[in-house]
């Protein structure tokens, strides 16, 4: 694991201060005015900027970073223009949550590394097909559990379209050992991040619960969709290069 802190790890972490720095100037209002420190939140970020200064990547991170951003914006602008969610400052969506999502990104995607350390190894039939299984049976299950909670914003087009974003993500089936730890990697790190944002009052879903449970996997699978995209984009770009 040490070998994983290297001097890109510096690079990372000047970076990922700069970002925390920059959100916390141009939207200074929204800080605790009476200085009350938030020790869940504390531990969060120290907890990503560990992650993200882990196994640095130059260029995949870049390309993850990106699609984050992108991927981030999308679920953003869906949730809070269709009322599924909603931000304390009624934004739709605010801009500075959006540099979390690559943030998380990293994060996970360094957390699912850790845990593939973890995991068997699928070089035999049966560990391929154990895998293959658990990454239908997690996918499929959180789709139609996911589809179910967005019911209020069935009429609205966006979530035909986000539909069918999660039907091509499900069937466009990478490395499924890779894919379960992603998933999973995900959802951990969601329980942190949705209670907080919940119990908080940062955001809230239309059920009011803190958090719903659906919400937490989703950023499991919200991981897996950028995988994908990242996947996708960099081959295109690799494609491009070599002509």
């Amino acid at each position: 694991m040490r070998q994983g802190f290297t001097r890109k790890s510096a690079v990372a972490f000047v970076l990922l201060i700069s970002i925390a720095a920059a959100v916390g100037y141009h939207w200074s209002d929204l800080l605790d005015a009476n200085g009350h420190m938030d020790w869940l939140l504390a531990g969060i970020w120290l907890w990503l900027a560990v992650l993200v200064c882990w196994g640095v990547r130059p260029l995949e991170d870049a390309w993850l970073v990106l699609v984050g951003l992108a991927g981030g914006a999308v679920i953003e602008s869906w949730g809070t223009q269709t009322g599924l969610w909603r931000y304390f400052t009624d934004e739709r969506p605010p801009l500075w949550i959006l540099p979390a999502w690559p943030v998380a990104a990293l994060a996970i995607d360094r957390q699912a590394r850790w845990l593939l350390c973890w995991l068997p190894e699928a070089q035999s039939p049966r560990a391929r097909r154990s895998f293959t299984w658990s990454y239908w049976l997690l996918t499929c299950t959180f789709v139609l559990w996911m589809t179910w909670f967005i019911r209020p914003a069935w009429d609205h087009p966006a979530t035909w379209v986000v539909c069918v974003i999660m039907g091509v993500v499900v069937v466009h089936v990478g490395d499924p050992r890779r894919d379960v730890a992603l998933f999973l990697a995900g959802s951990v790190l969601g329980v942190f991040l949705e209670y907080w944002g919940t119990s908080r009052g940062c955001w809230t879903y239309h059920t009011g619960e803190v958090p719903p449970l659906v919400a937490i996997p989703a950023h499991g699978f919200a991981a897996l969709a950028f995988a994908r995209a990242q996947g996708l984009v960099s081959l295109n770009f690799q494609t491009l290069a070599c002509r």
